[in-house]
């Protein structure tokens, strides 16, 4: 009975602490900055990068992209390409929501991010108005960016995750190739920083994906 009174204590705290779970947060999320490899010559166009995240209404599924029905936090078209996340109190139920901060949207980080892994591997990105003719261009869907609160008895977690379809022309001809990223914080409060570490591990990862895929695919 103490160890039962003392785990439902633990719950209580963490609901209590969990980032004011019943409010609206707005954050920023910076991208990893890598180191630029010895350039290869070739050049890259990101042509556009398109949020396909499937929301739903008060899914069981915390990892899905949620809205909350019939509240003051039921995200219009322009929230949905901002947020990010769905806060949780200590025993699951969804209450606020994170949207990104000021003009970021998950495209423009998403763009950031590709920008980076392709500078890693020592290629040029240039808009489309400075692109050669033999260019490689690329398309990016977005398949998952969120983040989701998971609480326990003693500790909570959080999670994020990226998945990205990116459809690619170049000399090589048509490809798709899928690129996703992981990112696992164990916290004890779900504080804003606890959720930007979650994000920068999963971009972290996003980074190693990008660069296991690119040894057998040159762009």
């Amino acid at each position: 009975m103490k160890h039962l009174l003392q785990a439902a204590i633990a719950c209580v705290v963490l609901a209590a602490t969990a980032g004011c779970a019943t409010t609206r947060t707005r954050m920023h999320l910076d991208t990893p900055q890598v180191a630029g490899a010895a350039s290869t010559g070739k050049v890259v166009v990101i042509d556009s990068v398109s949020d396909k995240r499937g929301f739903e209404t008060d899914p069981d599924d915390p990892s899905t992209p949620s809205l909350k029905k019939g509240s003051s936090y039921a995200l219009d078209a322009q929230q949905r390409t901002q947020a990010i996340a769905r806060k949780r109190g200590g025993f699951g139920h969804a209450f606020g929501d994170i949207l990104l901060q000021g003009d970021q949207s998950v495209n423009s980080v998403t763009r950031q991010l590709l920008t980076e892994a392709l500078v890693s591997r020592g290629y040029t990105v240039v808009p489309a108005n400075r692109a050669p003719a033999d260019a490689t261009h690329i398309n990016v869907n977005i398949r998952q960016f969120w983040a989701w609160f998971t609480p326990g008895f003693w500790s909570a977690s959080i999670e994020a995750r990226i998945n990205t379809l990116l459809s690619i022309d170049g000399a090589n001809g048509h490809r798709q190739i899928t690129i996703k990223g992981y990112g696992h914080n164990a916290i004890q409060v779900a504080r804003e920083a606890n959720w930007q570490l979650a994000y920068h591990r999963a971009f972290e990862d996003y980074l190693k994906q990008f660069d296991d895929a690119a040894v057998n695919n040159d762009f």
